[in-house]
């Protein structure tokens, strides 16, 4: 039995050696803004996916350069009405804004 389990746990070091996994987690911070550094502005009636914080944060995962972004949950608070989600080539310093979340990955 003691030598199953100590294959088994060879066999899954291994596995990881030879398959690492990457998992990108985001940083976020609630009612925060960064202003500047944007290199994409998404439209999310064109795009609904990115409407949603995680939809916004696969675009960035998408986007060659993107390091955060900004994201704005509620549809009344859109900027111009249409504009949600914001790719952000850095996240520098924060400013308290109401209906914002920023997140750094």
């Amino acid at each position: 039995m003691v030598a199953m389990v100590m294959v088994l746990v060879a066999v899954g070091v291994v596995l990881l050696a030879v398959y690492p996994s990457e998992v990108v987690g985001y940083d976020c911070k609630w009612y925060k803004d960064h202003n500047g550094n944007t290199i994409r502005r998404i439209d999310c009636y064109a795009n609904p996916d990115a409407a949603s914080l995680d939809g916004c944060q696969t675009e960035c995962d998408n986007y060659y350069g993107c390091k955060g972004v900004v994201w704005i949950p509620n549809q009344y608070g859109w900027k111009n009405g249409v504009l949600c989600c914001f790719l952000k080539k850095k996240i520098g310093k924060l400013q308290n804004q109401a209906n914002r979340v920023t997140c750094k990955k």
